[in-house]
């Protein structure tokens, strides 16, 4: 097992509880909060936990004010207040996820020793809430005296559609027809210009319409988001406010109130945590005067005052415990649906088609978005969208997993034990042949750290607890919304540039969440000198700002890529936030991002392969690391019994038995969990209420020892963000960017796209849909039929195998267009029908044929190409049927290898096998060449393969491959004129392409039967070499002897 695919960085990041474990917990003594006004009141008398409450829930801030009035807020009411402080009071010594005032950040390092220090609440940032300020300035930009003092840009995501203009959002679509001022407009606000400029030029070309209605027209664009305004929020920084100050000077009143809000929100964030009631109360005032908003509309976040320095022990864990992760991590458990997208790139535009983005994306134009993009996805494949599970892994991994944790929870041990022995088990297990994928650049990963002391720290006595969300694949991403707070920018922008190379710019995506609350989690600080805005006010002129519409999609040799159109560097989009790509960004943004992820293999780490759904899992370590605690769900019991109050602690006892769950456990909902004492009465109903909440609740053990392993932290629940990343990706892994041997890096050009042959144009494609097993006897029997009835009627035809992912024969025939209307299509349909009948085929399709042009060497290689595919399906059909009848006996490796020679030699008099040697790697499928080279050899003598392969192949066949002048033809183009290789590396990825397509032909679609075959024509080929090598030494030795 390998453990070192990972390294830690040596800045750290902490997530840290505003208050400690033996913090306010309301009811703690097992008295029934509910009951009593004065114990909520006593509850929440905490100051610091107070004012973390007003900033939390208005509606809960309102019921406390109330009762601390004397305002009798009735039974119900009462009971859902002391409920939801319940669950505040016991969150905050619990769950360090940062949050308002109740959790905090501060930076860390590592060290030669332990040094903790945590005073408690520090610095805090305080901005306006997002959608708060979002429907402010909407408001604002009503106003004629506003809008004309901001900037404006057309919003990248905008497409023409016919006629109308069209923007995409969750959902939901916007447009308005494009008429000529709307086309102008489009135009003219590729980048920013001011609004009132705009007006004017729009007025000058277009003097028929009025000032105002020119006007109207220019807001209705900037309301419906088709042109961003330069005050649309986006970073809710002082230059968005001084930007609003600017704009707002023509509405005093507007502008009065703007500033006397910035003013308290820089009062509050003066007062120390704990001490800023009467500043909140004035800031709230201000921007809530009505007290209607159930959130409060500001954002806080909290700078806990800490010294934290850890020993590299724990990073050195964390770094194990990812490497290990990363070895049994399986394939397609994430981002399922980019194989479905990449397999139909590769239908539409080949193995080596560049595509603009902007074009790919278009539904119309390209091939839309990705399966299962939200309701606005415009799926345009073939069949039902597919939805986004997981590929099962293999039967021995799911075995192996089950009998490990029958093995735990039959030995009374309750846990699952992680050798790097067990690893290597697990690993073997789940290999499939794309295992190969390199592990992704860098990770962050989050764990709770428990330990009794520093010094049981600085001993190695200590426990890495993996919280149910992993972290990011992303360094940084955790930590990049608090950048500034903690005054790591430099940190975090060496390390995201340093997820770069020579051949890979990172770039920070922003994107404008669907959520427009969401932007409170997005403020990360600009942190790399390149960046992608989508669908945001951004000069895209600008140097490092990239218009992702012309960024470059590629195919790579793990997935899609992403390249630059000036020189063809990789460009690697990087989201240094949290939020959820799939919930919250653009359908573009969340492409950007899953082209660099959307692989067979991500980080994923352990599974429990189907196991999930068991009222208990027993726990599962590795090391010093508890990837997952002791884990509960309700079972029918509890579910049952949780809407009759009277017999629910009976219920609870019999479970507590029945699986033997302790005394103090964590309630949780993904990354919101929070501890109680099952033994308390009250802490019991909150349980009930939690359940009857519905949703995926899980219970999981308190590793916490009673709170004594959170020594370290004086009593403060807390979390250890630890980056890592990937060390000398070039030297330790096949590099991701490089192409296969002999495939080609992507000239910075985009594919043209223009050509396509329509039904009833010069090409007539048809579709054969049949299973694999039963393509043989379609092609022996049923092609020939059609093609000799039709030949005459024909220019050249060719056919190869395809999944899509149905299996299907694909039959491209060429000639007049009238011809092919009037007498081919009606004997295709007349055939077709008849094979349906006959059980041969299940149906047949007509589409429209898209020649992969820059694959075979580009427009003036194609017409030779495709003579070319005519030669190679009429040699596979003949083999075909001398095989049937037993006439073709050679194995199929030695078989394709031969085909590969006969067609690599008609391309003219050049050194191939030295090329061969060289381009084709030697890997696992060598030994077949061991087994086959006295066959392979004799049937295979390089330069005279189509007479040494006659005996075996027919004279006929083997001399078409020399004799047709087409093949020579296409050589000279891709030949270079030493006549050593192909001339370009593009040349080089045609002729790859050739022997690719002819085992297709002949053999099927067979990944390892073709790599064999490739085998064979190599060592052929090295062999060849060899001879040629000894016998020039020989005749030199002779030489230097006279």
């Amino acid at each position: 097992m390998r453990d070192d695919h990972y390294t830690a960085q040596d800045f750290l990041f902490v997530r840290v509880t505003a208050l400690p474990r033996t913090g306010p917990g309301g009811g703690a003594d097992g008295s029934p909060l509910g009951a009593s006004a004065e114990r909520v009141r006593e509850a929440a008398a905490d100051p610091l936990f107070r004012e973390a409450l007003n900033v939390a829930s208005g509606s809960l801030a309102a019921s406390l004010d109330k009762l601390d009035a004397g305002v009798d807020l009735g039974t119900k009411r009462l009971r859902r207040t002391a409920l939801a402080l319940s669950r505040y009071a016991l969150r905050a010594g619990t769950r360090p996820t940062p949050f308002g005032l109740f959790a905090g950040v501060a930076p860390a390092r590592v060290a030669a020793a332990t040094k903790v220090d945590i005073a408690g609440p520090g610095s805090k940032t305080v901005r306006l809430d997002a959608a708060w300020l979002t429907e402010r300035v909407a408001a604002w930009l009503e106003r004629p005296e506003v809008r004309h003092g901001v900037d404006v840009v057309l919003n990248d995501l905008c497409r023409k559609r016919g006629d109308r203009l069209v923007l995409t959002g969750k959902g939901k679509e916007t447009s308005v027809r494009a008429t000529p001022l709307v086309a102008w407009v489009c135009a003219r606000t590729e980048h920013p210009v001011r609004y009132a400029e705009l007006l004017e030029q729009a007025c000058a070309g277009f003097p028929r319409y009025a000032s105002a209605q020119v006007d109207t027209v220019l807001s209705q664009l900037v309301r419906a988001g088709l042109l961003v305004t330069s005050i649309t929020p986006q970073d809710l920084d002082e230059a968005l406010y001084d930007r609003l100050a600017s704009a707002l000077i023509p509405v005093p009143e507007a502008w009065s109130e703007l500033e006397r809000i910035r003013a308290a929100l820089d009062a509050y964030a003066a007062a120390r945590p704990g001490q800023g009631h009467a500043a909140w109360r004035e800031l709230m005032r201000l921007a809530d005067p009505q007290s209607t908003a159930t959130r409060p509309p500001v954002h806080v976040d909290l700078r806990m005052q800490a010294d934290v320095h850890l020993p590299r022990t724990v990073t050195d864990e964390a770094a194990r415990y990812a490497s290990a992760m990363w070895e049994i991590s399986g394939t397609w458990q994430t981002h399922a649906h980019m194989r479905r997208y990449q397999n139909r790139f590769l239908e539409a535009y080949g193995t080596t088609g560049i595509v603009p983005l902007g074009r790919l994306v278009d539904p119309h134009r390209g091939i839309g978005l990705p399966p299962g993009y939200g309701p606005s996805a415009e799926y345009t494949g073939d069949g039902p969208m597919p939805g986004q599970e997981a590929d099962p892994l293999p039967k021995e991994r799911r075995a192996l997993t089950h009998d490990l944790v029958q093995e735990a929870l039959l030995g009374g041990e309750d846990e699952v034990r992680l050798s790097p022995r067990v690893i290597d088990l697990l690993a073997t297990a789940g290999r499939t042949d794309e295992t190969t994928v390199p592990p992704p650049r860098s990770l962050e990963l989050c764990f709770s750290l428990l330990a009794e002391s520093g010094q049981a720290l600085d001993r190695g006595d200590f426990r890495l607890l993996s919280p149910p969300y992993l972290g990011s694949w992303t360094a940084g991403a955790t930590a990049g919304r608090f950048a500034g707070l903690l005054g790591m920018e430099s940190e975090l922008t060496s390390l995201l540039a340093g997820l770069g190379d020579e051949r890979t710019v990172p770039a920070q995506v922003v994107y404008r969440p669907h959520t427009v609350r969401g932007l409170n989690m997005a403020q990360v600080p600009r942190l790399l000198p390149h960046r992608i805005p989508v669908g945001v006010y951004a000069d895209r002129s600008e140097p490092g700002t990239l218009d992702w519409r012309q960024l470059l999609v590629t195919p790579g040799p793990f997935g899609l890529r992403l390249v630059l159109p000036e020189d063809g560097r990789d460009v690697l989009p990087v989201v240094p936030h949290m939020l959820a790509l799939d919930r919250e960004a653009p359908p573009v943004a969340r492409l950007l991002v899953e082209l660099a992820y959307g692989r067979a293999r991500t980080w994923t780490g352990w599974n429990w392969c189907g196991l999930e759904g068991l009222p208990y899992l027993p726990r599962v370590t590795y090391g010093r690391v508890t990837l997952s605690p002791r884990r509960w769900i309700p079972d029918r019991h509890l579910r049952e019994a949780m809407e009759d109050p009277s017999g629910w602690d009976e219920t609870v006892k019999a479970w507590r038995e029945r699986y033997r769950v302790p005394d103090e456990v964590n309630l949780a909902r993904w990354d919101r969990m929070y501890r109680v004492d099952l033994r308390d009465p009250w802490h019991r109903e909150v349980f009930r209420q939690e359940i009857r909440g519905g949703g995926s609740l899980a219970i999981m053990e308190d590793l916490t020892d009673g709170g004594r392993r959170l020594g370290w932290s004086a009593g403060h629940s807390a979390e250890v963000v630890v980056p890592l990343t990937r060390p000398s990706p070039a030297e330790r892994y096949e590099d991701e960017n490089r192409p296969r041997p002999g495939s080609r890096m992507p000239a910075p050009r985009p594919t043209n796209h223009s050509t396509r042959h329509l039904p009833g144009e010069d090409w007539l494609y048809a579709k054969f849909y049949a299973d694999e097993d039963t393509q043989d006897e379609l092609l022996r029997a049923a092609i020939p039929t059609l093609v000799r009835g039709t030949g005459t009627h024909l220019r050249h035809w060719h056919y190869l195998r395809y999944r899509d992912p149905e299996p299907h024969v694909r039959l491209r025939l060429h000639g007049a267009a009238e011809d092919l209307r009037a007498l081919v299509l009606p004997r295709l349909a007349e055939l077709s029908r008849a094979w349906e009948e006959a059980g041969l085929i299940r149906g047949m399709v007509i589409d429209t044929y898209r020649p992969e042009t820059d694959r075979y060497g580009g427009p003036d290689a194609l017409p030779h190409a495709e003579r070319m595919f005519c030669l190679d399906s009429q040699s596979a059909l003949t083999q075909l049927r001398m095989r049937t009848r037993g006439a073709l006996t050679v194995p199929a490796p030695v078989l394709a290898a031969v085909n590969h020679a006969l067609l690599l030699e008609s391309l003219g008099d050049w050194n191939w096998t030295a090329w061969i040697g060289e381009v084709l790697p030697k890997g696992p499928a060598h030994a077949a060449f061991r087994k086959f080279e006295d066959q392979a050899t004799a049937l295979i003598v390089p330069g005279r393969t189509a007479h040494s392969a006659a005996p075996a192949l027919g004279e006929a066949l083997t001399s078409a491959w020399t004799t047709t002048p087409e093949t020579r033809a296409y050589g000279a183009l891709l030949l270079s004129d030493e006549g050593r290789a192909p001339g370009s590396e593009q040349h080089a990825e045609a002729v790859l392409s050739l022997l690719h397509m002819q085992h297709n032909r002949l053999l099927g679609i067979d990944r390892v039967g073709e790599d064999t075959g490739y085998a064979v024509l190599r060592g052929v080929a090295r062999a060849h070499q060899g001879r040629l090598a000894h016998a020039q030494a020989d005749d030199q030795a002779e030489e230097e002897s006279r």
